[in-house]
């Protein structure tokens, strides 16, 4: 069996004409779009990201960090997924976390893609997780909003780690600055918005295949 496989193997192989390889390697090209740019060049569905966004934690003062969030981690839902972390979702919420906390299950590989779909197709689940996290860390470090956000970055670790701190602080850097752009963007768009839950199916950015 072992050497019928083989067999078949290296006549697939050498089978293929050597102009069809050719058109393999050349085909396919690849360009990733650099879209998280601003806010003034989001697109229309980038738009309703971020005021869904807004408008899910507005009720509990977490209205323009949340939508800041989303802008930060997946820039406003284009990039739903980071393999090294692993995070999905518009915020990014870290899988093996929301494994551990919102599960009775043990951790596994099919369990991770089950959670990450989840998170990359269900706008409201991604922002339930983000939601609760933050109103967590809001009562462990009793508002301290600083505190609040770095601790969303980096957990506890930024405490006792000098390079999880450098890296915490630059986040929170970021977001405060995307608050304050999105504290005037926000307020010229509420009036002509209409609430809807984003629809956002995973697709890969790329240019179209050249030939």
């Amino acid at each position: 069996m072992q050497r019928l496989f083989m067999a078949m193997l290296w006549y697939c192989a050498f089978a293929i004409p050597p102009h069809y390889n050719l058109l393999a390697q050349s085909a396919i090209t690849i360009k990733l779009k650099g879209t998280c740019t601003t806010l003034q060049n989001f697109t229309t569905e980038q738009k309703d990201v971020l005021m869904y966004a807004y408008y899910y934690g507005r009720d509990y003062g977490f209205g323009y960090l949340m939508a800041a969030i989303a802008w930060k981690e997946s820039c406003a839902g284009e990039y739903l997924l980071n393999f090294a972390d692993p995070s999905a979702g518009i915020y990014h919420a870290h899988i093996p976390n929301v494994i551990k906390k919102y599960t009775n299950y043990k951790d596994s590989s099919f369990l991770r893609n089950v959670v990450g779909q989840m998170l990359v197709t269900n706008p409201t689940f991604a922002s339930s997780i983000a939601l609760d996290n933050l109103r967590y860390w809001y009562n462990i470090h009793e508002g301290d909003l600083q505190k609040i956000i770095k601790s969303y970055n980096k957990g506890f670790a930024w405490r006792t780690k000098s390079h999880a701190n450098q890296q915490a602080q630059a986040y929170y850097m970021d977001i405060m600055r995307k608050i304050k752009e999105l504290e005037i963007f926000i307020p010229q768009h509420i009036h002509i918005y209409e609430l809807k839950t984003p629809k956002k199916d995973f697709h890969i950015k790329f240019d179209t295949i050249k030939h």
